[in-house]
């Protein structure tokens, strides 16, 4: 399916707001993509739910592996996705958002499962205390008593696939006997027990947020998203697109690993994968802002876009952005993987630091974007 609502500006007299219909389209634009990355990244948890299934009830390699693959293919969907937060929409609602079981980070994986400096830590090894494994188990220990107490949602399935990276030249290995009745890790049949019940919540809290953005459902947040003002609607996007590239990725998810040179402040820290973190979440910037999302399963968008508004209003701050937007990319992609060693390297962090700064400037854009059409953000 394609959706697209592509047509040009035309230079109407000005009205009481100049350029409505075309903004009317962005926030279509905006919600179709929310609705269908929502959509495709529910579909890439079922996939990584049934892999995850397939290995606990028989665990090889080959099962694992294959487990994992599903979890680094539902990593690039859900990247893209990290643009339509900070502005409380449905994944961040104060009252029911369940950001919090997908992707919270960093994480004190002591808190779940063993670790090389104790092998009975983590709720999977203490019975006593947690007899019973299950969703609401693991709900309900979230982030209990510390941010850092993370019990579910993509990183706490990462870490119970890869363990823990220790290791500068590959991600971690943990082996697959930590899942087998009468192996030599404590615990596997618990261990299991967390990982399907972890697999299940995370396609329950997609699900959740998909269905908030479904455009057939008449109360859903897609018709309370367009139907709200174009100035509070652009406000929240460009706001978003600001918050995502300047204060959360240049900030808190690379410059903090970067100051600090610890991989314990990266991303997805387990499986090496924090350089398509990164990336994934400046295309999913790019892709917003040019109304554009390539989808996995036939749910291509295509619509009017911020970057045509801005073309008419101000073509040189268009191009300025465009171009910015394109570099930030061209510069994470230059950076050493993993990017573990890439904020150690001393050959290697200067990279690091081009990207940093592309960020920033483009979230300065942002604001400058911002101001084309009256906004301040």
């Amino acid at each position: 399916m394609m959706i697209s609502c592509k047509k040009e500006v035309t230079n109407t007299p000005a009205t009481a707001e100049s350029f409505a219909s075309e903004k009317q389209m962005v926030k279509e634009t905006y919600a179709n993509i929310a609705f269908a990355v929502y959509s495709d990244s529910h579909t890439s948890a079922v996939a990584l739910q049934t892999a995850i299934n397939a290995f606990v009830a028989a665990p090889s390699q080959i099962t694992m592996d294959a487990a994992k693959q599903s979890w680094l293919d539902a990593r690039e969907i859900y990247g893209l996705s990290e643009v339509f937060r900070f502005v409380d929409g449905p994944i961040d609602n104060p009252d029911n958002g369940p950001e919090g079981l997908i992707n919270a980070w960093p994480m004190d994986e002591a808190y779940v499962d063993y670790t090389q400096d104790d092998a009975s830590s983590g709720i999977i090894n203490d019975p006593t205390n947690y007899p019973t494994i299950d969703a609401a188990t693991i709900i309900n220990a979230n982030e209990f008593g510390s941010e850092t107490n993370i019990s579910c949602g993509y990183h706490a399935i990462e870490f119970l696939l890869w363990g823990q990276d220790l290791s500068a030249s590959t991600a971690g290995t943990r082996p697959y006997t930590d899942y087998v009745i009468g192996g030599p890790a404590l615990n596997p049949l618990r261990r299991g027990q967390y990982l399907t019940a972890c697999a299940q919540i995370l396609v329950d809290a997609l699900d959740q947020v998909k269905d908030a953005w479904d455009p057939a459902v008449p109360t859903s947040f897609y018709y309370t998203f367009i139907d709200q003002s174009n100035t509070v609607a652009l406000r929240q996007m460009l706001t978003a697109m600001k918050s995502l590239s300047g204060f959360e990725l240049a900030g808190e998810r690379m410059f903090v690993a970067y100051t600090h040179e610890d991989q314990e402040d990266e991303h997805s820290c387990f499986s090496d994968n924090t350089h398509r973190d990164i990336y994934l979440n400046a295309q999913g910037i790019f892709g917003l802002y040019t109304g554009t999302y390539d989808s996995p399963y036939a749910n291509d968008v295509d619509g009017f876009s911020l970057s045509n508004l801005i073309a008419v209003q101000n073509p040189t701050k268009n191009n300025q952005m465009l171009d910015r937007l394109q570099l930030t990319k061209d510069l994470i992609n230059d950076m050493y993987t993993p990017f573990d060693q890439a904020i150690i390297l001393p050959a290697e962090r200067p990279k690091v630091f081009s990207a940093i700064e592309s960020l920033q400037a483009e979230a300065e854009l942002f604001t400058q974007v911002a101001a084309s059409l009256s906004i301040s953000i």
